[in-house]
């Protein structure tokens, strides 16, 4: 006890040391992990469809997949309060720019509930591909909120 009490300065720098290591490891592991992982971006439904084609045949048939062709024919496909909600990652890596740019981006799509599906494209394992898409919590209400839209 004699000993720790005379020598309490250098274990405090000890453990210290130890600790800034420890976190140094720690923050360079995370770092090494977000660069292993490269940010997702949306590919669209025609490249859901390769290995889900009964998802997108039955989703395709809903009315609510098609429901771009409203903007267009109010002439409101370029109206950027509508577009969000009628095409699909609008303004995010991958997603809807422009009628112009990116026809195949059009309408509310797969990515538009299960996020940007470039990850999961690219998962080597079923595991992977679990974990590369999810549904987040509201993304409904995201869209769907009072406006001035008939029914709502």
């Amino acid at each position: 006890m004699k000993w720790f009490m005379k020598n309490k300065a250098i274990f405090v720098i000890i453990i210290s040391c130890l600790c800034m290591a420890m976190q140094s490891q720690i923050s360079g592991t995370f770092a090494e992990k977000a660069k292993e992982e490269p940010e997702p971006y949306y590919v669209g439904m025609e490249k859901c469809k390769e290995c889900h084609p009964g998802d997108v045949k039955t989703y395709s048939e809903w009315k609510y997949s098609r429901n771009f062709r409203i903007l267009e024919m109010r002439g409101k496909e370029h109206d950027p309060q509508c577009v969000p909600c009628h095409t699909t990652g609008y303004g995010k890596p991958g997603g809807f720019v422009s009628v112009e740019e990116t026809p195949h981006m059009k309408n509310v799509q797969c990515e538009a509930c299960h996020g940007p599906a470039s990850l999961h494209v690219k998962a080597p394992t079923i595991e992977e591909h679990q974990r590369t898409l999810s549904i987040p919590r509201n993304v409904c209400t995201t869209c769907h909120h009072q406006h001035e839209h008939v029914g709502y």
